[in-house]
Order: structure tokens, then sequence, then C-alpha cells
């Protein structure tokens, strides 16, 4: 009897803890050491798409011809009450259109290249000029088994993969971690990519580090409506009582 007891204690423990498999649902994991340096993709600046809105601000010696160069600088607000982004739309052709310059091409630039390009038009005509250009509608959203799925805006010109699932408050202990869509833009054309975040190969994908409005899509796992996350609460309790089992018919059994 117990055998047959035994046998079936360590059956049950062998199914309850085949229902956690760490290494799925945790980051990097073939990662020997905790420290040290991987091979990562080099961070690539942002370019300038068409839609896109700049925060362009330009400040000179001259108040008031800085006040005409930056006629939304009266407004503090770095959105309009509508809710859209203050700033320079650029438009289907690359341009946006600046007071005391007219147009200029942007597309395909990063917002140095558009610095230095604006100060060049400047100095045609005033003097020392200091040109400060921002992507002002950087987006991204993150959909599927996070915790929080949403829209979330970028403040900086650089975000990665984890820090736009960090801000959607991680991944669900049920989603696939090796299966991370990325959907993004290129030329008017959508590209799709897919991470592994089991696997340290990804810090140096591409779609490692995001552009302005790429989608995060993250599948659910095959556990999605048995939750794992309630076995992982459980488990301690469960293997506690079983030991109490145990012990009490050992006991009995003397």
């Amino acid at each position: 009897m117990i055998a047959k007891f035994y046998l079936l204690l360590l059956t049950t423990l062998v199914l309850l803890t085949s229902c956690i498999n760490t290494k799925k649902i945790t980051y990097f994991n073939d990662l020997e050491k905790a420290s040290g340096a991987e091979s990562a993709n080099r961070l690539q600046a942002l370019k300038v798409q068409p839609g896109d809105i700049l925060q362009i601000t330009i400040t000179t010696i001259d108040k008031d011809i800085s006040l005409i160069l930056n006629p939304a600088a009266v407004n503090s607000s770095p959105m309009s009450p509508d809710g859209i982004d203050a700033g320079y739309i650029v438009d289907s052709a690359g341009n946006v259109n600046l007071p005391m310059i007219g147009k200029v091409y942007v597309r395909n630039k990063t917002t140095a290249e558009i610095n230095d390009i604006i100060t060049q038009e400047l100095n045609k005509t005033i003097r020392n000029p200091y040109v400060s250009t921002r992507i002002a509608n950087f987006r991204i959203s993150v959909l599927g088994d996070v915790a929080r799925p949403g829209s979330y805006r970028i403040s900086g010109e650089r975000a990665s993969v984890l820090d736009a699932l960090s801000m959607a408050g991680d991944l669900n202990v049920t989603a696939l971690r090796n299966d991370i869509m990325i959907i993004r833009e290129v030329n008017g054309e959508k590209t799709y990519a897919s991470l592994n975040l089991n696997n340290s190969k990804t810090l140096a994908s591409p779609y490692y580090y995001l552009n302005n409005n790429d989608v995060i899509y993250v599948k659910p796992g095959p556990n999605k409506q048995f939750n794992t996350s309630k076995i992982v609460q459980l488990l301690p309790a469960a293997i506690g009582i079983l030991s109490l089992i145990t012990t009490i018919v050992i006991v009995s059994v003397k």
C-alpha cells in the first residue's frame, strides 16, 4: 500500500511540475551568465516618413525673429486641444513648410540631418541660428497576450521591444515568448518579423529597436484558457498538502 501511495504521490508531483517550464517563460534563457557582453544590433537612427509630426524649435539672438520662426511657441502644450500632436506634419511628398524658409525635404532624413539642413538654410539670412528637431508622434502599439494592451507614446527616439512590453505591463504567463510578431511599415509597405525572446540572438535583430508606428502582437499560448499562472500560485500549497498526507500515512502505518 505504501508503495502504491508513493507512486501516486510521485505521479501527481510530476503532473503538477510538468505544467510549468520556466525556460519557456524566461527571456533570453540561452545566456549562460547574468552578466557579460552579447552581440547586439547597432541602434539605427529613426528616419522621418510622410505623416510624421516634427517639433522644430529654432532659436536666434533676435527674439522677434525667433517668435516668427516658432509660431507654436506661444502654446506650451505639446498637444492641441483636439488631442493631435503639435508640430509640422510631413506631407505625402516628404516636405515640411517652415516660416521664412518654405518647403524643406525631410523624408528618410534623421532629426540630426534635418537640423543641419534647416541651419544651412537659415544661415543665408540669420546669424547663428540653433535648430532642434524631434519626432512628436513617436508611438507604438502592443496587442495580444499582455497585461495592458494599447498604444504608447515614446518620449525619445529610442525604444526596444522590451521597453514596449514593459510599458504594456509585460507578457502574461500564457503568452508565447518565442513568436512575438512585429508589424512595420517601410516605404508604404507592411513588413513582418517574428522575434524569439527565449533566444539572445533577438538582440541583434533589426526589429529589436522599434520604429514609429510599429505594432507588436503577442500570441497567446495553448494554455491561455487554462491559466498556468494559477498553477504556479497553487503549486506550493499542493506540495505542502501532499507532504502532510504522506506524513499522516507513515505515522498511521507505524
